[in-house]
């Protein structure tokens, strides 16, 4: 059948009925793991599989009933990879013909290549989900990382395939403003696999590499341009259901973890740094189109105060003078230290933009005839989560002092939500970071 398929593939009359057949090699979708063991003809697939795609002008002219079938033979062979030994003092690697190498041959030159620049259909994000897993699965997180490049180089092509899937449902609406609501849908159905994928990987990856990979790229995909062409609401379920979350969880897990090996410190600043800066980036730079969906919003800004009070909270550390390590060494208690310094610092970033742009209120404004409720409600919940926070407690004082002054200048009125109250000519993604060391 594999070899049928490699010599037929460039035949555009008969190519797509034998590339469909290729579904019986492999079980149905979500029935992959219920598979165990390498099966023997794996390695036999995987060659097939990379024989076919390697024909890239024959695969110009295949249409969906064929890709189905390849790119489920591709995520089959994503997750049936060889597993590397973990064994101290071994550097071993994937053979040549490992499957899930072959896979990501494969997925790299359909990707890649300019023959197949808008004919591959983006179900293919699935097998590059299958590669990242299967990385993971088999001991090897450069095959993560390298699946997690793939989802990148999805996101930077998402327009123009965007574009063609739009087109296709362009046909079948009524005005071009039905057009256009649909094509935000499928932008936003096509751009959420991504960012789940690398959620998925910053998540659940054993190795640090690979999630502080994931978490970076995350962070720049939703800062990027991308999130200018979806809803305001499903701009705020992105950041509520995936951002926070995933950093509130990589965070409390930092912070449970007592058995650090003493070269691992700066790997895990490096991940508390990425975490923070998955929390605030993305808040700060779409703050426009945040505030203006106010239930979402508020939901977004208590469970970021809830996970900066997780962090900033006296437990696991000691004075600094105490935790002092006799040759200058970084050790647990100074890189919590740090940490908390560095979120501190964002917090006060968030609180002053909010300042600015209205959202948030002082004490002496509270209770002063707010016609709208988020900025009333925002900031009791706001001060009271500060002030219960031992570590802001010196600082919370002038945060108040900022935001009692903001509201006088603006004659009271600094309750408005409206996004124009934010300065066109500052972005707030690109406030100061400022980590302390």
């Amino acid at each position: 059948l594999l070899r049928t398929c490699y010599w037929t593939v460039h035949r555009e009359e008969i190519a797509n009925k034998v590339l469909a057949t290729l579904t019986v090699l492999y079980p149905p979708e979500g029935q992959f793991r219920w598979v165990s063991g390498n099966l023997d003809l794996d390695r036999h697939m995987a060659e097939g599989l990379w024989r076919i795609c390697r024909n890239v002008d024959g695969l110009r002219n295949v249409d969906l009933e064929g890709w189905e079938g390849i790119l489920g033979l591709v995520e089959w062979c994503a997750m049936r990879g060889g597993t590397i030994p973990t064994r101290q003092g071994t550097r071993g690697g994937l053979s040549e013909d490992d499957p899930a190498l072959q896979a990501f041959r494969s997925l790299h030159l359909m990707l890649h290549a300019a023959e197949l620049k808008d004919v591959v259909p983006f179900k293919v994000v699935g097998g590059v989900r299958a590669l990242i897993a299967g990385g993971e699965r088999g001991n090897c997180p450069k095959l993560s990382i390298a699946g997690l490049d793939l989802l990148l180089v999805l996101h930077t092509r998402l327009e123009p395939l965007i574009a063609h899937a739009a087109a296709e449902e362009k046909t079948n609406a009524e005005t071009e403003n039905a057009y256009g609501k649909g094509s935000t849908e499928v932008f936003v159905n096509c751009w959420l696999p991504v960012l789940k994928g690398m959620a998925t990987a910053a998540e659940l990856s054993r190795y640090a590499s690979v999630r502080q990979h994931a978490l970076s790229m995350l962070t720049d995909a939703i800062i990027d341009r991308h999130g200018r062409s979806i809803p305001d609401g499903q701009l705020c379920k992105i950041i509520n259901d995936i951002c926070v979350p995933l950093a509130g969880k990589r965070i409390a897990e930092l912070l449970r973890s007592e058995n650090y090996v003493e070269g691992d410190w700066e790997e895990v600043m490096i991940e508390f740094e990425l975490s923070i800066s998955l929390i605030f980036k993305p808040f700060l730079h779409h703050l426009k189109n945040l505030i203006t969906v106010e239930n979402s919003f508020k939901v977004m800004w208590v469970s970021m105060l809830g996970i900066m009070s997780h962090l900033l909270s006296d437990e696991g550390v000691v004075e600094e003078e105490q935790s002092e390590d006799p040759d200058g060494a970084m050790t647990r208690d100074k890189l919590l230290q740090t940490t908390k310094f560095l979120g501190c610092e964002h917090l006060r970033n968030a609180v002053m933009v909010l300042i600015a742009c209205g959202v948030l209120k002082g004490d002496n404004m509270v209770g002063s005839g707010d016609e709208n409720g988020i900025s009333e409600d925002l900031s009791h919940a706001t001060w009271n989560t500060i002030g219960n926070i031992d570590f802001c407690k010196t600082y919370v004082g002038e945060w108040k002092q900022a935001a009692n002054d903001s509201g006088r200048f603006d004659g009271g009125n600094s309750a408005q939500t409206d996004a124009k109250s934010l300065p066109d000519d500052v972005d707030a993604g690109d406030s100061q970071d400022a980590p302390l060391r």
